[in-house]
Formats: C-alpha cells, sequence, structure tokens
C-alpha cells in the first residue's frame, strides 16, 4: 500500500509562489518513490488558474485553515502531513493529530513550530532563542542550507563560471513572485542609470506581482521591465535580489548577488549568511538604502572581478542541489 503524505502549500498573492515550487519537486521526487500525495491550500489567483496540476488538490476555508488541515488528513488516513510555509497550528489539533500521522514542519517560523515531529529548517540566521521552546526527544530538528529544496528548472539549468575577463553587461533585478511591496520600484528609483549607460538593467517582475500599474512607461534605454523567466535571469551577469527563495535558489547556480531586503527579519537573515558564507554582498533594509550606497556598491561588482569570482565561488560551494533527496530521506525514516 502506497504511503499516503499530505502537503499544506499556499502560494500566490503576498505569500509568493517559493513554497509552491519547492514543494512541488519534492512532491514528484516523493511520487517516484511511490507516495500518493495530495496538497491543501487556501484560496488564491495562482491556485485558481493552475491547470492539469498532476496531484490532487482542494482548497481550505481561510478562516479555519489550519484546523480544516488537521481534519483532512486525519479524514484521510494520511500519514504524514508536510507543511511548508509559516503557518500557525492549534496545539490541540495538533495533539489529535499526532495520534494518528507525523506532522513535518518545513521553514514554519510560526509559533507552533516546536510541536512539529519532525522540524526542517534550511537557514542559518536562527538564534538559539529560537530553538528553547523545542523538545529535542519529541522533535527532530534537521537546520542546515544542506536541506534547502529547489525549484525543478533551477535544478536543470547550468552553473555559471565567471572568467578573469568577463564584464557586467547585464544586471538582472528580482524582487520575488508578488513583491506586496513594491520594492522594485524602490530600487529603480535608486539606480542611477546614466551612470551605468553600458550596462543593461532588466527587472523581472513576478507571476503574481502587485503593482503592474506602477512600471514606468518610459524608462531610460539601457532599462527593461521583463517578465520572471529563470533561464532568461541566470543570463545575467550578476543580480541586485530581494532576500528570499529566489536568493538561495541562484546562489546554488554560482550567481554575484547583491542582497537587499523587505522587512526586517529578512536584512537579519541576508546579514548573517553574508557573514557566515561570503557568498553573497548584503546592502540592507531598502528603507535605508540611498542611492549613493547602492551605485558604489554596483561599482564595486563592475570593477572588481576577484570580488564576483569569490562570491561565485562560494555559492557554490555553500549549496548543491540534493536537498530535496536528503528530505526525501528523512520522510522515509519516520
Amino acid at each position: 500500500m502506497k504511503r499516503k503524505i499530505l502537503f499544506r502549500v499556499d502560494a500566490g498573492e503576498k505569500v509568493g509562489l517559493g513554497h509552491f515550487f519547492r514543494s512541488y519537486s519534492l512532491a514528484k521526487a516523493l511520487a517516484q518513490k511511490g507516495y500518493a500525495v495530495t496538497f491543501v491550500h487556501t484560496r488564491s489567483g495562482f491556485w485558481d488558474t493552475l491547470d492539469n496540476f498532476e496531484f490532487p488538490h482542494s482548497i481550505l476555508q481561510e478562516k479555519n485553515s489550519s484546523k480544516e488541515t488537521i481534519n483532512i488528513c486525519l479524514n484521510g488516513k494520511y500519514e504524514i502531513l508536510y507543511v511548508d510555509g509559516i503557518i500557525d497550528f492549534d496545539s490541540n489539533d495538533i495533539n489529535t493529530l499526532k495520534d494518528n500521522a507525523k506532522l513535518v514542519f518545513y521553514q514554519n517560523l510560526s509559533e507552533s513550530r516546536y510541536l512539529a515531529d519532525v522540524y526542517i529548517l534550511p537557514s542559518l540566521h536562527q538564534k538559539e532563542s529560537f530553538f528553547e521552546k523545542f523538545n529535542n526527544i519529541k522533535t527532530q530538528i534537521y537546520q542546515g542550507l544542506e536541506y534547502f529544496t529547489f525549484n525543478e528548472k533551477i535544478r536543470n539549468l547550468g552553473l555559471k563560471e565567471i572568467q578573469s575577463d568577463d564584464c557586467v553587461n547585464d544586471i538582472g533585478i528580482i524582487c520575488g513572485g508578488s513583491d506586496p511591496r513594491n520594492v522594485m520600484l524602490m530600487v529603480y528609483k535608486l539606480i542611477d542609470f546614466l551612470k551605468w549607460e553600458n550596462i543593461t538593467f532588466n527587472f523581472y517582475f513576478g507571476e503574481n506581482y502587485m503593482h503592474h500599474n506602477s512600471i514606468p512607461q518610459s524608462t531610460p534605454k539601457n532599462v527593461n521591465f521583463l517578465a520572471y523567466d529563470i533561464s532568461v535571469i541566470n543570463n545575467s551577469d550578476m543580480l541586485i535580489a530581494v532576500f528570499g527563495v529566489s536568493t538561495y535558489e541562484f546562489m546554488a547556480l554560482g550567481m554575484p548577488i547583491i542582497s537587499i531586503a523587505h522587512q526586517q527579519a529578512n536584512a537579519h537573515a541576508s546579514e548573517v549568511l553574508e557573514h557566515k558564507t561570503a557568498s553573497i554582498c548584503h546592502l540592507g533594509l531598502i528603507d535605508n538604502i540611498k542611492t549613493t550606497e547602492l551605485n558604489t556598491t554596483i561599482a564595486k561588482f563592475v570593477k572588481d572581478i576577484i570580488f564576483r569570482r569569490s562570491l561565485n565561488k562560494n555559492s557554490k560551494m555553500v549549496l548543491d542541489f540534493n536537498g530535496i533527496e536528503r528530505v526525501v530521506k528523512i520522510l522515509e525514516r519516520i
């Protein structure tokens, strides 16, 4: 009999698409191992327009989505509930679940995180206080970038190699799938395009970008606003990226990245990653970044090939594409 696993993965709008694509890649790997996979999620424009999705999926009511998730898991007699995203659960509901199924949280930073049977955290920046409520006997904790599960499309792209005579001709700017704060426009206003007239700046807006009406109708000749396309973005010589899932994805490919943050928590994570791995260039919270600071940093990337090559080398050392296989092994041991 196939083992049954229920994925809870919200996607689209403010949630973005990073959680979905990495969970989808994991789900396909599990299906190949013989697992019966089902998804549940709250309603979104993304899920509403997702045609020909190969796994069964159903919509949760927004108000009681966590409780409903538990009930579906129990009624469907699933062996594993896998939750990717910051989704809080009631302790009583979880206790009811644990008599019948195992609960796996993947990068769930909610207050209920310590209640999981298995907790997977593919990051480095959490402080000791983050883990204080965990009981290491009741919860298996796996922390580290080696557990990062990648979008399948990223895994299929080639690694970037930077030669000693390579120049910066194309800079890509990515700000997440939905970009609720419209960081893309903030970055656009900070760059001195006339100073970089020989460089093309491509701003890639995500599938669920929330601010299409704000895209400038008239732009400098070296500026383009384009639909997000991983394979096209990978042709950039460097990126300015809002810190998040996409940052890690392009790091794994060896992309030199200026990392900016849209909120304080992301700024802290970006700063710690730079400090521990020297694999990105952390610039800070977008609200605090000045025009001079960003353009000076761009100049460093343009002029200093040794610096760009060090980022290229270090980022590929920090991340690999075996995270899905590692997570599959964890789930198989449950």
